[in-house]
């Protein structure tokens, strides 16, 4: 009748906790390695769902998305593909033939078939991207001939997508490119130079790393005096403050602040971390909603701020790649200049880092460092105004001892955080280590400064009498600046805090649990100034009495991060995070010259070296990556299990795997086209 008692039910307790998270920490990540290992050894008769048979009839379609998504998969099929490949080579489309050649590559001598449709490529072609890959795919398959001249030409490229992708064809060629490696290094000289480009010279160094065969451990102290620091948020000087409009005005078209921050994901004292302090931020919570599901579409500040101003995904127009420089769609304005239109004051303190070059002189009243905020504007004029706190960017967790001291001056004693008492606090993807606690210790100190000139603005609001007709919003750019954080689409990298407060209009103190993207920023700040949004605009508004219906799934995007190339893409509901990795080949943990100064990351690629690090911690050096991944993001919020080959999660996976794919159709997703063909059509676009 009754289950049998242990004598000490609390021991047992504990051992049954015990295993059930050995398994999940141990266990399923170490099945997964050994999956992924044997994927790389045994081409799969499905990808995604569909077998070549279900690809090749994609590359018919009419719509370029659809067509070049399977020209970017059928190589995954590995020998049976090849075929195939050959006749993509043939294809009027460069960016279809450099898709062909670059799977060619990555089979080698299993594609050795194709050498003569190369060798054929590589003379009918104009385009030095296509040229670039088909050397890549004959140097890999004929090592004796002369291919690597298209990769010189294409690594000494001034432009940077160019280059980087030849030094990343080098890359994956490996010890073979050895006789590359003087005008390597002759490059990577010439771009260590002041005025040289570091997204190159990055690029350079990793391929001179990978054909040296070595992954020599680069050390990168933390310096013991003082050095930048990105403060740069200063009170204006004291000005005439215009009255503040009536509120039956204000009801109908109120002022709207933004308050932004860099690089942090939910570590807040109002979201629930109790090792945060952050008193004004909470405060704000207290006097009006906070959103607990608030995401950004990728996981780097100038993609997002690029999506931001436009109203439009970056991966719709090009602007995906971090630190690109690609112009606006045609009839596409900078959101503000509607406002502007309509009679409001815009003003931004001080970051663009745009990827486009709009005429800022139309696109804000106001901008820079030295300007007064609202208070510069005309009397019963309403106002749009951005306030950039930069302090608590990524490169301020590693900045100076003597720096970071300066900053703690500025808090209260009880608001410095200190390492020892960080270790609890750890995510369990981090290893515990001196270095770990101290990065996690003084991201919180830098958080706590951040909510601290948070709190200055909020009271020079205050008194000017504008608290109760102005809408606040705050909200960070990213994830958390730390390793699998920012640039990743993990929840750890698009994860962030949203508080907004409108008096009179959100409850106070509430909660909201909807599923909200900063693409929403722009139509609903567009919809509460009494303003269309764009039709343009792929966000919906999520404020107001024209607020619009919550998603059933967000969506992400992962491109070139510098001069590590990726293309990954994920949708996220409630519960279920998916991912699919469009290059499965290549590894997570790869190199970036600004990301590898960081000491929690120094720190994980010696344990990984001395295989000290545990299962979770190791998930991130596997050599290749699952083609898709599914996580239960209520039970695994880490993102560490993946779950996408169990026969229980397969509905789910279908489900989530359509409706990215449906994405990428709606807003064609512009990344199936290698970026350096992407800029030649630019060129070519210019010309005619």
């Amino acid at each position: 009748m009754f289950a049998r008692q242990s004598r000490y039910p609390n021991v047992a307790a504990k051992r049954t906790r015990f295993l059930r998270n050995f398994w999940k920490i141990a266990a399923l990540p170490c099945i997964g390695i050994l999956a992924a290992k044997l994927a790389a050894a045994t081409p799969p008769s499905e990808v995604a769902g569909r077998g070549l048979e279900g690809w090749l009839q994609d590359l018919q379609s009419a719509n370029e998305t659809e067509r070049l998504r399977a020209a970017k998969t059928i190589g995954l099929f590995g020998a049976p593909a090849v075929p195939h490949l050959i006749r993509l080579l043939d294809d009027a489309d460069d960016a279809a033939r450099y898709r062909a050649a670059s799977h060619l590559g990555n089979l080698g001598p299993k594609a050795s078939a194709a050498s003569e449709a190369l060798k054929h490529a590589s003379k009918n072609t104009r385009s030095l991207p296509v040229r670039m890959a088909v050397g890549y795919a004959l140097s890999r398959i004929d090592r004796a001939g002369p291919w690597f001249p298209p990769l010189y030409d294409g690594v000494q490229s001034p432009q940077r997508s160019t280059a980087c992708a030849a030094a990343d064809f080098f890359t994956r060629i490996g010890p073979p490119a050895k006789k590359a490696l003087p005008l390597l290094q002759t490059i990577l000289k010439k771009h260590s130079r002041q005025g040289g480009d570091y997204h190159v010279r990055g690029a350079v160094k990793n391929a001179i790393r990978a054909i040296q065969n070595q992954d020599k451990l680069e050390h990168h102290a933390r310096p013991s005096g003082g050095n930048y620091s990105r403060r740069n948020f200063v009170l204006p000087a004291s000005a005439t403050v215009p009255s503040p409009r009536s509120r039956e005005e204000a009801a109908q078209r109120p002022n709207i602040l933004w308050i932004s921050c860099e690089d942090i994901s939910p570590n807040l004292g109002c979201y629930g971390d109790d090792y945060a302090s952050t008193p004004n931020l909470d405060r704000l919570a207290e006097q009006g909603v906070r959103f607990t599901q608030a995401f950004t579409p990728s996981g780097v500040c100038a993609v997002n701020r690029t999506g931001i101003i436009t109203g439009m995904y970056p991966v719709a127009y090009g602007g995906q790649h971090m630190r690109t420089v690609i112009p606006l769609p045609p009839g596409v304005r900078c959101f503000p200049e509607y406002l502007r239109q309509a009679g409001y004051f815009c003003t931004n303190k001080s970051k663009t880092d745009y990827q486009s070059q709009p005429d800022l002189r139309k696109v804000w009243d106001r901008q820079g460092a030295k300007h007064g905020d609202w208070r510069d504007r005309k009397p019963g004029q309403p106002f749009f105004s951005v306030i950039n706190l930069t302090i608590t960017h990524e490169s301020q967790i590693r900045h100076g001892e003597g720096t970071h001291a300066a900053l703690q001056q500025n808090l209260r004693p009880n608001q410095i955080h200190n390492p020892t008492l960080a270790a609890k606090h750890l995510p369990p993807i981090y290893p515990n280590t001196p270095e770990t606690r101290k990065d996690w210790a003084w991201y919180h100190d830098n958080i706590s400064e951040m909510d601290r000139q948070a709190g200055e603005i909020l009271q020079r609001l205050a008194d000017d009498g504008l608290v109760d007709n102005t809408v606040v919003i705050f909200w960070s750019d990213h994830g958390r600046g730390l390793p699998r954080g920012k640039r990743w689409i993990y929840d750890s990298g698009v994860h962030i805090p949203m508080i907004v407060r409108w008096p009179g209009r959100l409850k106070a103190g509430s909660t909201n649990n909807e599923l909200i993207s900063t693409q929403d920023l722009p139509p609903t700040i567009l919809a509460l100034a009494e303003i269309q949004p764009k039709d343009y605009m792929h966000g919906r508004i999520f404020l107001g009495s024209k607020k619009q219906p919550e998603p059933e799934m967000l969506f992400f995007h992962r491109d070139r991060m510098d001069e590590a190339l990726e293309f990954m893409r994920a949708a996220r509901d409630k519960q279920f995070k998916y991912i699919r990795n469009f290059e499965p080949e290549r590894p997570y943990a790869q190199h970036i010259d600004y990301m590898d100064k960081m000491p929690t990351l120094i720190d994980m690629r010696r344990l990984h070296q001395e295989g000290k690090l545990n299962p979770v911690q190791s998930l991130w050096f596997r050599s290749r990556k699952p083609i898709e991944e599914l996580y239960d993001l209520l039970a695994d919020p880490h993102e560490t299990n993946n779950l996408a080959a169990l026969p229980e999660h397969r509905k789910t996976l279908k489900r989530m795997r359509v409706a990215l794919e449906t994405w990428q159709v709606q807003v064609s997703d512009s990344s199936f086209v290698p970026e350096p063909i992407l800029f030649e059509r630019l060129t070519t676009h210019k010309q005619h």
